[in-house]
């Protein structure tokens, strides 16, 4: 449990707050729609339900996050955001072709929901087209991913938000800030085990320490790729439920923790996590909750 020398940032959008000192406000949990195979436009409206009326009872704050994998899903999916998502909810897309995200961003633009996005991702492979489209086509808020493949320790991750690690032109924030996008969101780049994937859930505290942005990553990533958890079919969602603790047990802020169906393990469990560590730090640090706060609404 900490408290950072370094002033914390805190970001707005629709509403709901992500980034200071721990224990303040609570951890912003994001839920994958169609995570795999084609859109079930019916399936993801019952989940969309479900996660925001657990976020409602446990006051743990919910944001979707949609995954757009091929160009002609585009402009089902973001109608279906326009249509079935409530307007004071935002909402982020998760695209990793650069030709979907460039028309992904301008259909946002389109359709007047720029203000309510989070784009996923900005990340060393980010292309000039790319950067035109984010230029023209400016979300409200930005995950940039600390990945570096040749350095993928805390001072790796540090290094290619700084300078790039020589791999892009300048750093990733810097990148970010001249395309215009003023709220940033550093996600630590969770790897498969037995390539430094720890080193996602250590470099939170450096990173928010080092630049007081928000901070979290996808550790669900991790026990994804954990193949001997198949050996443990009953606990696998136990496991996955649970490895987000880890997240604001180090100052973190969001997390990315899978597939939305899986919200009603992860909500009651960062709950409780949130509860635990701001009973803590208001004891310790003086550091009290919000009013929207697990705490709060709980006890």
């Amino acid at each position: 449990m900490f408290s950072f020398t370094k002033k914390q940032e805190v970001f707005d959008i629709s509403g709901i707050k992500i980034g200071g000192q721990p224990g303040k406000y609570p951890t912003v949990l994001f839920g994958g729609v169609f995570f795999k195979g084609d859109p079930d436009f019916v399936s993801a409206e019952k989940h969309l339900r479900d996660m925001l009326n657990i976020s409602k009872k446990t006051s743990t704050p919910a944001i979707p996050d949609f995954f757009i994998k091929k160009e002609e899903h585009i402009e089902n999916i973001i109608d279906f955001i326009d249509e079935k998502l409530p307007k004071s909810v935002p909402f982020s897309v998760d695209i990793i072709e650069p030709s979907v995200k460039v028309k992904v961003l301008e259909y946002l633009n389109e359709k007047d929901l720029l203000s309510r996005t989070i784009y996923n991702s900005i990340h060393v492979g980010v292309t000039d087209e790319e950067r035109e489209a984010l230029k023209n086509n400016t979300p409200e808020m930005a995950i940039i991913v600390a990945f570096n493949p040749k350095d993928k320790s805390p001072d790796g991750k540090v290094e290619v938000l700084e300078n790039g690690a020589n791999l892009t032109d300048t750093g990733l924030l810097d990148i970010a800030k001249k395309l215009g996008i003023k709220k940033i969101l550093v996600d630590t780049a969770a790897l498969a085990p037995g390539d430094n994937s720890g080193a996602a859930i250590a470099a939170v505290p450096v990173i928010k320490e080092e630049y007081g942005l928000p901070t979290g990553c996808a550790i669900h990533n991790v026990v994804e790729k954990s193949k001997w958890l198949d050996d443990f079919d009953n606990s696998r969602k136990m496991v996955d439920a649970a490895s987000n603790v880890n997240i604001p047990l180090f100052g973190g802020d969001y997390a990315i923790f899978g597939p939305i169906k899986n919200a009603e393990y992860v909500f009651p469990v960062i709950a409780w996590q949130d509860i635990l560590i701001s009973e803590y730090v208001e004891n310790y640090f003086g550091t009290s909750p919000a009013d929207l706060h697990p705490r709060r609404k709980l006890f």
